[in-house]
């Protein structure tokens, strides 16, 4: 014990100090949302001309750093988010930051492909034996990193008022501090982020996806008004798990009344300090790395796993667009193709990939988000192949295993019933489908359509 302590006080330093440690064609990973170094970024951007050829990579900034908005600072350094919310985009409408193209399941590969040599993050304060819990947000993805030795350089900032510490075992949750080559004290505000509410669509969708989950199934779902809504009517179809990505605040309550006997994720989505107080507790919610919870082989072993998702735009052979707007990207490749793959890998599993029918451009007029065939240069995010279900506000297509035509036909029947005619008339000015395979079916005499349940 006296041992760390004294490792502990030796190795303190100022945050100006901890910048000035990173030196040019360092690799540096910061860690997910609140474990980012903020300060520190900002120290290294006020003696930006200092720096040379230094990459960091992170995953979610939930805060804005300045040099995130200075197209000059890329003569210094290089920038990446593997997921982007509202401050990457704007950052990459600036072309500041790259954008990334790999999914959770590969992030370590590329931070070592990238020659990954240094860590610095927020970190719990250590226990009696100088453990330093790497917090809600950093079971995900640092625990994976920060014990690896190709990592050279480990700067910690003890952090006792912005992380919380999760239970589990030293290697997926913990840092000794011994490991640490410097230590900065800075505590922060602890971040809660709410979940939005169900938007009609939302509902609508929800609605075509719940008649197909059944007791016993394993729920991987996302947090926003669609996942909101799908979990506020799973008390019907109790006993279920949770098996996912990320897990939200109204878990907890699923939990508490029995719905849920069960929750694993690998990230907090829309938690409150409710919710961490509980995870602290109860052993029937817990939080584990990506390695475990994103990893379609890990995946494909859950039976009956449930994997809803969401995308921007599919065509009628199932392709979907998922992390992009065109060639815009706008989120990121995130969990959600080895949770579509393991699903279908698993017994029993379903994927179900949604997306609203339409979009309104800037001038305001509404565009179909089911189209015959992708726009040129359009980023997939999961291919054909890998589709089960594909669900809109009008309906569910059964996808999987079937061919072109049966393709074709389902999902033009969840499109928008002011688009079905127009993507028939184009679709059938192509080889996969002609006007003859449309005889005796109607596009309208449902809203939808359904598989078996």
């Amino acid at each position: 014990m006296e041992d760390w302590k004294k490792h502990y006080h030796e190795h303190m330093v100022t945050v100006e100090d901890a910048a000035k440690s990173i030196k040019d064609g360092d690799v540096i990973w910061m860690g997910q949302g609140p474990e980012i170094p903020y300060t520190m970024l900002d120290e290294m951007y006020r003696h930006k001309e200092d720096y040379h050829n230094v990459f960091l990579m992170w995953n979610c900034a939930t805060q804005p750093f300045d040099m995130l908005f200075d197209p000059s600072v890329k003569t210094h350094f290089r920038l990446t988010s593997f997921f982007n919310l509202p401050l990457e985009r704007m950052s990459g409408e600036m072309d500041v930051m790259e954008y990334h193209s790999c999914g959770y399941d590969h992030f370590m590969d590329s931070f070592f492909e990238y020659g990954g040599n240094t860590v610095a993050l927020h970190v719990c304060p250590p226990d009696e034996n100088g453990w330093c819990n790497v917090g809600h947000y950093g079971v995900s993805t640092t625990s994976l990193i920060i014990n690896n030795p190709q990592v050279k350089k480990r700067i910690g900032f003890i952090d006792a008022t912005g992380q919380y510490p999760i239970p589990g075992e030293h290697k997926d949750v913990a840092v000794h501090i011994t490991d640490f080559d410097y230590i900065v004290a800075c505590d922060t505000e602890s971040m809660d982020i709410p979940a939005a509410p169900p938007t009609v669509v939302d509902k609508q969708i929800a609605a075509n996806i719940v008649p197909y989950i059944h007791p016993g199934d394993k729920i991987q779902i996302g947090f926003g008004g669609l996942g909101e809504e799908i979990l506020a009517n799973l008390r019907s179809v109790r006993p279920l798990e949770v098996y996912t990505e990320v897990c939200c605040d109204n878990m907890v309550d699923l939990v508490e009344e029995g719905v849920l006997t069960k929750v694993l994720a690998s990230s907090p989505g829309a938690c409150t300090k409710r919710f961490f107080k509980f995870l602290s507790t109860d052993p029937r919610v817990r939080l584990l790395p990506s390695s475990r919870m994103i990893n379609l082989d890990e995946i494909s072993k859950q039976d009956n796993i449930v994997a809803i998702n969401a995308t921007f735009m599919v065509d009628l052979l199932g392709q979907a667009c998922s992390e992009a707007q065109g060639l815009t990207p706008y989120s990121g490749v995130g969990g959600s193709f080895a949770y579509i793959y393991g699903a279908m890998r698993s017994k029993g599993g379903r994927s179900f990939l949604c997306l609203r029918s339409t979009y309104r451009d800037e001038a305001g007029k509404m565009h179909s988000n089911i189209v015959p065939w992708l726009p040129e240069g359009s980023i997939v995010t999961t291919p054909k192949n890998y589709q089960m279900y594909i669900v809109s506000e009008y309906g569910l297509a059964d996808i999987y295993l079937k061919t072109i035509p049966d393709r074709i036909r389902a999902l033009i029947k969840i499109a928008h019933p002011k688009y079905r005619e127009e993507l028939k008339a184009k679709i059938c000015t192509t080889s996969l489908i002609s006007e003859a395979d449309f005889a005796g079916f109607s596009l309208f005499d449902t809203e939808g359509q359904r598989a078996e349940a």
